[in-house]
């Protein structure tokens, strides 16, 4: 039995000031132990993103990191955003 904490992203809203946007989970994978999660982020703009998550990652820790993601300058669709 897996003691990981179960990520549910999905339709997760995400707010940065007084834009929003809405989480949704396109496909995941682990890879040397860490959770690969595809998200796309739909709002104006919309972005699809990777999470590299480590193991004892929670859900409260995947949403501020896609809201500081989103907060920064130069995010880029594609970009990878590592959770550790």
């Amino acid at each position: 039995m897996s003691s990981r904490p179960a990520l549910t992203l999905h339709g997760e809203t995400l707010r940065v000031g007084a834009r929003t946007w809405s989480a949704h989970l396109l496909g995941a994978q682990t890879a040397a132990g860490l959770r690969c999660v595809r998200v796309a982020l739909y709002g104006v703009p919309t972005y699809t993103v990777w999470l590299k998550i480590s193991p004892n990652t929670d859900n409260h820790e995947a949403v501020h990191a896609l809201e500081w993601w989103l907060l920064s300058p130069g995010r880029e669709d594609g970009d990878i955003i590592e959770v550790m």
